[in-house]
């Protein structure tokens, strides 16, 4: 497949647009056809007026409008600018130009084999395996089997299309090295591009076939059709090729591994894209947290301050009561010797109740100055 050129001066250009109508370049480029007339305009090229390509289909006289000269040789880009509406199906899609770059690649292997002639290690463990079932008439597990510490490749078909499909799995897992890709086989057959892992099998398209039974309900059994296909699971199945009418699956390689190496690269953007996000909230949860610490810190030590503040408030009162209640009793001539040694123990309570004195009273110890409750004693 030839690359479409995309990059024009302006007379070749010019060329370009009176050789065919605006809107079937549009549709070969992926360019609204507002888009090119915008850039004709931009740099001076004249196009045809409505009705000319009519004309010229009729045999009719027209008349080409000339490309006036200018200074300077610029290079114009036509890029596609809406991939979306042609997809793969575009000569310049990234599908399509993935696969030409894969059919360029000389040394690949794109054809599936008849015969297994150097086949993978993945692929002789799983033959093995297979000839072993056979021998000892035992079901193909694809879960448990082991030789060699290796585990069977994921193919799930009937016992005529095994050698088939193990041709087609062979292929692909050498073509998927080839183009520096990993694959691995454990529990599961998987490819991983770009850091993303895919599980990949191969199985046997079934139909139901309802059953003929007496009941009232209906019942089903699963038909293998002899058409195989190959699955692309991450997290779910996100692709499917199978056998066609005119196509078969040994057909698609080159649209399996180009799909997925450009899933890869989407994948692999997104994760980046993704860690990139998680970080940024990582470092907002962080700030916040942080932030929630010091405003929890500010308003703890507020608090202390209120409290101490009180606690300091309250000893001034108990010393205003204390002095009222020594005046009284001096000006009521009734101060002895009992109301004189209250007073000097409730001084010394408003003392050690005092958050800048503090005094140390022998039988308060254990007496918490803030809430005025015991301290609870360690259980260690």
């Amino acid at each position: 497949m030839m690359t479409k050129k995309t990059e024009f001066t302006r007379e070749e250009l010019y060329d370009l647009v009176w050789s065919k109508p605006v809107t079937h370049i549009a549709k070969e480029y992926g360019i609204s056809d507002s888009g090119i007339r915008k850039i004709c305009k931009n740099y001076n090229i004249p196009l045809p007026k409505s009705g000319y390509w009519s004309k010229v289909k009729h045999n009719k006289k027209v008349v080409k409008k000339k490309l006036l000269k200018q200074e300077g040789n610029p290079k114009i880009i036509l890029s596609i600018t809406n991939p979306l509406l042609y997809k793969g199906n575009h000569p310049l899609s990234k599908l399509a130009l993935r696969k030409s770059e894969i059919i360029s690649c000389q040394e690949l292997k794109l054809t599936v084999p008849t015969t297994l002639s150097k086949p993978h290690k993945f692929t002789k463990v799983t033959k093995e395996y297979n000839k072993q079932s056979k021998a000892n008439k035992v079901q193909r597990n694809r879960r448990i089997a082991k030789y060699d510490n290796l585990k069977v490749l994921s193919i799930w078909v009937s016992a005529g299309l095994y050698p088939r499909a193990l041709r087609i799995m062979d292929t692909l897992i050498i073509l998927f090295e080839q183009r520096g890709h990993k694959v691995l086989n454990e529990s599961e057959t998987k490819v991983v591009i770009r850091g993303q892992s895919y599980s990949i099998r191969i199985s046997e398209k079934n139909r139901r076939v309802k059953r003929e039974i007496k009941y009232s309900w209906d019942s089903y059994d699963l038909e293998p059709t002899g058409k195989l296909s190959f699955k692309i699971d991450h997290f779910y199945t996100i692709k499917e090729w199978t056998d066609g009418k005119t196509k078969k699956l040994e057909d698609r390689l080159v649209d399996i591994l180009a799909w997925l190496e450009i899933r890869g690269e989407t994948d692999e953007q997104e994760a980046i894209e993704r860690e990139i996000r998680n970080k940024k909230q990582e470092e907002i949860r962080k700030k916040n947290e942080e932030l929630q610490k010091l405003q929890d810190a500010e308003f703890s030590k507020f608090e202390c301050l209120l409290h101490t503040a009180n606690r300091w408030h309250k000893a001034q009162y108990l010393r205003s009561y204390i002095q009222e209640f020594e005046q009284y009793a001096i000006n009521t001539n009734t101060l002895d010797t009992e109301k004189e040694e209250w007073i000097s123990w409730a001084k010394e309570k408003a003392d050690w109740y005092d958050p800048l004195i503090e005094k140390e009273v022998e039988f308060l110890k254990e007496i918490d100055r803030d809430t005025l409750k015991p301290r609870e004693k360690s259980k260690w």
